[in-house]
């Protein structure tokens, strides 16, 4: 058999199963072209054009360098494991919507508050759609005896944390408990550490044009199967934990660089009040943000529905008008406008309506024209504490499992902080008077709150 050869900028020649090449060639897998892996931040970095497509390729070739090291310290791992883990981590991100983590988080719960809806579950569902009408993919999976238990092993590799249990009970159906570490390949909900992160660290920081000290090849090297409380998982050589805090120090960095950053919020908010005034405009038998519920027309959704908004004949339609306008002041470079940033805090600012309310409460016509946005930064929140190696499991020379202990008790160089937030407020308006308005409303609040009290060098 015949493995077939692509060229990737970031890991190189990578060979990959003909099975995954079948999946590669489907519509399904085709539109993530269209979906950029970093949203907005285009918008910002000229070179953060890589998208989910190249990703969900690169994390399938991951997945199968990592699977086959840890094959070496469990000889039980067979070739239909392996291949069912490449199959899961190039399906992961099928899910995705438009600009990803905007449609799926912010525009969904926008428009429906918190709902019980996933972009891993929306890629488990589209596999079921393309084993049901792709006759060549159904064939590839019966040639390569791909069984319906290993499809449901694939679907819970993708959505791991739908299926894990605080009481320590075994919930998943696909592999038993003794292979419970090829649930930590794709995506790992325990520790955090999986070949999805590896790749869209690495990726992400190549299109941004940002240095990356990640050396996921020697982190795989580390890698090794040990038992655990009844369970074979994953452990890394404990002198690697430098290599690991590294792993989600870079993730943090790169929020506050790039996810997260400022002009970057401002158009997820511009492109998000579009999408929603466009929410029952888009297709004619529902709504927009109910389209998750319809796999057909959830697939013709890529980046490239700002076009379509575009293109769209105004015949009255309300909120079209708008919503135009809207997306030609993001090309001209006309913003919604931050007045107002606060510091880093552990306020985690839930109670935005209140903040909305007491922030309009002497100018009540700036109701419609502030936006609200918190941004996040941790390092994975993987722990109690937010430590991004409490979880993390760790041997020694000889093999045996080391004693767990906090990267604070490891090393002098943790931060005073793992898990910080910072509230922004933003004005749509772009009339010089409605902007003075909004900041100083947010200047007034923001000198009516108590005095922060200072723990371990953050508010």
């Amino acid at each position: 058999m015949s493995h077939y050869v692509f060229n990737d900028p970031i890991h190189g020649t990578m060979e990959l199963h003909p099975l995954l090449v079948k999946l590669i060639d489907t519509p399904e897998f085709q539109r993530m072209r269209n979906i950029k892996q970093l949203g907005t931040a285009y918008y910002v970095y000229p070179g953060a054009s890589n998208n989910r497509f190249e990703h969900c390729i690169g994390v399938s070739y991951l997945a199968g360098q990592l699977v086959e090291k840890l094959s070496l310290s469990c000889p039980h791992v067979t070739d239909n494991d392996k291949l069912c883990v490449q199959i899961a981590g190039l399906l992961h991100d099928l899910g995705h919507g438009p600009f990803s983590h905007l449609f799926d988080g912010l525009f969904i719960t926008s428009m429906r508050g918190k709902i019980d809806w996933t972009h891993e579950q929306q890629s488990c569902n589209i596999l079921d759609h393309i084993l049901q009408y792709n006759d060549t993919v159904r064939s590839a999976f019966t040639q390569y005896n791909i069984s319906d238990t290993d499809i449901m092993f694939i679907k819970e590799a993708i959505n791991a944390k739908q299926y894990l249990s605080h009481s320590g009970k075994w919930l998943f159906k696909g592999r038993p408990r003794e292979k419970a570490f090829l649930y930590e390949i794709i995506a790992n909900e325990r520790t955090g550490i999986d070949v999805d992160k590896f790749d869209y660290l690495l990726r992400d920081c190549h299109h941004l044009g940002l240095n990356c000290t990640l050396d996921w090849r020697r982190l795989v090297h580390m890698m090794r199967v040990v038992e655990h409380k009844d369970e074979h998982r994953i452990a890394i050589r404990d002198k690697e934990k430098d290599g690991v805090f590294n792993l989600f120090y870079l993730r943090m960095h790169l929020h506050r660089r790039a996810y997260q950053h400022k002009t970057t919020t401002s158009i997820d908010l511009m492109l998000n009040d579009v999408l929603m005034l466009c929410n029952d405009l888009i297709f004619p038998e529902t709504q927009l943000s109910h389209a998750i519920h319809d796999i057909p027309l959830y697939l013709t959704l890529t980046d490239s529905i700002t076009e379509t908004i575009g293109n769209m004949r105004d015949e009255g339609q309300p909120g079209l008008k708008e919503a135009k306008a809207l997306i030609h002041r993001i090309h001209t470079r006309r913003l919604y406008t931050c007045v107002y940033e606060s510091p880093p805090t552990k306020n985690s600012f839930s109670n935005r309506v209140e903040i909305l309310a007491a922030l309009t409460e002497q100018e009540p016509c700036l109701h419609e024209q502030i936006a609200l946005s918190v941004v996040k930064l941790n390092f994975g929140k993987w722990g109690p504490t937010g430590d991004p190696l409490h979880n993390v499991l760790f041997y020694d020379k000889s093999g045996e499992l080391v004693p767990q202990q906090s990267y604070l008790e490891y090393s002098l160089l943790g931060p005073n902080s793992w898990s910080q937030h910072q509230l922004r407020v933003f004005c749509k308006s772009q009339d010089a008077e409605v902007i003075d308005k909004a900041r100083g409303a947010a200047d007034k609040w923001v000198s009516s709150l108590p005095s922060p009290r200072v723990e371990n060098g953050v508010e």
